[in-house]
């Protein structure tokens, strides 16, 4: 196992990350047509492609009424090759990257965008939860991972180690105000994954609830903050023979 404090590799020689977004939700701005408006056709996001969301035909009053509509998007803004997106609704805000990973000296740098973006659109922001997330798929061939028994994680029953068909959900403490769950699966209970795909692991670093704050420069320092923790609670599942082999020189 990986002792919590190690120095961590940069990156790895082959990256298993599938995706990777940021998301920020927020007060109601209060018009929302016009906040909308401003933020798609802001400068940073000229190149991009802009599609409706199946939410965008829902109306407004009754996506605010209900808590299962209210942070969801319904305007997509898709880069040119498609490896990007940025999902926009009248309290949410999404920033995504999909394979192959950009790395996190370009990929930070978007996302301080996005903040930038949203801080300048809208008026006496109030942002109520912040998340940044990291989807993985290990494979035997690449990564050296062919079961939950390559990971430094043991699971019994009876003692009897579990390693076939797994789908198991932990959280521990970030900080006074974010919580991080980690969820590790075999491909058979997660959908979209590739074919070789023998362990997915999905590491959501995201704030308490409670949590308030219209002060860009802390969710600018957040979003480190959040990434440091996303990678060592990453890393913590492997043994440092493991990580040995995998990473970049």
């Amino acid at each position: 196992m990986v002792r919590r404090g190690t120095l961590l590799p940069a990156k790895l020689k082959d990256d298993a990350i599938l995706e990777a977004l940021l998301e920020l939700r927020f007060e109601t701005i209060t018009f929302p047509e016009v906040f909308l408006g401003r933020l798609v056709d802001h400068k940073s996001w000229k190149s991009f492609t802009q599609r409706r969301l199946p939410a965008y035909e829902i109306p407004s009053q009754l996506r605010q009424s209900d808590p299962n509509l209210r942070y969801t998007p319904t305007i997509e803004l898709i880069g040119a090759n498609s490896k990007a997106a940025l999902r926009i609704g009248p309290s949410v805000i999404s920033y995504h990257r999909v394979s192959p990973y950009v790395g996190w000296q370009t990929f930070k740098p978007e996302l301080l965008q996005v903040v930038e973006s949203l801080f300048a659109t809208a008026e006496n922001l109030k942002v109520n939860r912040m998340g940044l997330r990291y989807l993985n798929s290990l494979t035997r061939d690449r990564h050296n991972i062919g079961s939950i028994g390559d990971l430094h994680l043991r699971l019994q029953i009876a003692d009897e180690d579990i390693i076939n068909s797994v789908n198991i959900n932990f959280s521990t403490s970030s900080g006074d105000n974010s919580l991080c769950t980690v969820r590790i699966a075999t491909k058979e209970f997660v959908q979209g994954t590739p074919q070789d795909t023998s362990v997915f692991i999905d590491v959501d670093v995201f704030t308490k609830e409670g949590f308030m704050t219209s002060d860009r420069a802390e969710v600018d320092e957040w979003i480190e903050f959040a990434h440091a923790h996303e990678k060592t609670e990453f890393f913590h599942l492997f043994t440092q023979e493991t990580i040995d082999k995998l990473k970049e020189t």
